[in-house]
């Protein structure tokens, strides 16, 4: 072999085994990525936070804790035995459900309609679809404020229009068998707009191409609604659901603003009855323990919306 050619053969492998130390080094599994740990160190903790005072809730439903007392003892599902026992509590728990799927549901169907007239092109639609952000935007215990003053049996303006049509006073929140399809309906006004705007954006992803495709097969108006359409925009109804339902099934603000979850325990949802157990009757324990069940309820319904939303999204792919 030439000198010139082992020279050559040496630099190669020296340039070779450079290369292959400095791919060792960058691929070395000990080195931390310091300025991402930073970045996503503030949302950990957050995080960390949330988990720590749930779990705390989770043991203040274990003890008998109440205001006043000073030694707290660990009592376990005490609370919970208790409020079985109870038939309030489960009337809060139909409370509860039938509040969030017949809101849930009524939103559905009402911002799929309105989603599909904004997806028209009429003109109506275009000068409905700023105003119908309005009830979005404004805050929970202010349209429930607005709704109560409205229903009012005596000087609400909405028995005045009904008596323009020649139909009697409506006792609305002040009578138990219309309390709850009051506080149903005002949660219908507030949060269809976002299933219409969910949905409106499901529906513009549909290409026209899939519509003439339709209509050449013989597809006619609402046959290319009911088998293209809706089944195309079914994961964004479902999606949609998941976020209102676990909202729903936490409803605070309209139902005390209106009701405080009477007449009665007419409208006593979980939630409000979790609040009057804690903090008016000073019963700490027995209302961490409402909370938690209400949780769960969440959280079941939550699973189960998700998991029809995965069905629906596997058959539309």
């Amino acid at each position: 072999m030439t000198p010139h050619v082992s020279e050559t053969a040496l630099a190669v492998r020296t340039s070779a085994s450079g290369k292959a130390q400095s791919i060792g080094k960058s691929e070395n599994p000990t080195q931390v990525d310091w300025f991402s740990l930073i970045v996503i160190a503030p949302a950990v903790l957050i995080l960390l936070g949330f988990l720590l005072l749930f779990f705390y809730g989770v043991y203040q439903s274990l003890t008998d804790l109440r205001l006043g007392r000073p030694i707290v003892r660990f009592v376990g599902f005490a609370n919970y035995a208790a409020l079985m026992n109870t038939p309030d509590f489960w009337n809060n728990v139909r409370v509860t459900v039938t509040y969030a799927l017949s809101a849930v549901l009524l939103q559905a169907l009402l911002g799929l309609a309105i989603a599909k007239l904004f997806a028209s092109g009429v003109s109506l639609a275009r000068w409905l679809r700023p105003i119908i952000l309005l009830p979005l935007v404004l805050p929970p215990m202010s349209v429930a404020l607005m709704w109560t003053t409205m229903m009012n049996p005596q000087s609400g303006v909405l028995n005045y229009l009904l008596s323009l049509v020649g139909l009697g006073p409506f006792a609305w929140i002040s009578d138990p068998a219309t309390a709850l399809i009051s506080v149903i309906l005002i949660d219908v006004w507030t949060y269809t707009p976002f299933f219409a705007l969910i949905i409106f954006a499901g529906l513009q992803g549909i290409t026209d191409d899939i519509r003439e495709a339709a209509r050449i097969n013989g597809a006619k108006g609402w046959a290319t609604f009911w088998r293209i359409e809706l089944p195309l925009v079914a994961p964004y109804i479902l999606i949609a659901a998941v976020f209102r339902l676990i909202e729903s099934f936490n409803q605070f603000d309209i139902i005390f603003g209106t009701t405080q979850g009477g007449p009665g325990n007419s409208t006593a949802a979980l939630s409000v009855q979790g609040y009057i157990t804690a903090f008016q009757n000073m019963t700490f324990g027995r209302g961490a323990a409402l909370m938690v069940v209400n949780w769960l309820i969440v959280l079941i319904g939550a699973f189960l919306t998700v998991k029809a939303w995965q069905a629906v999204r596997r058959r539309v792919n």
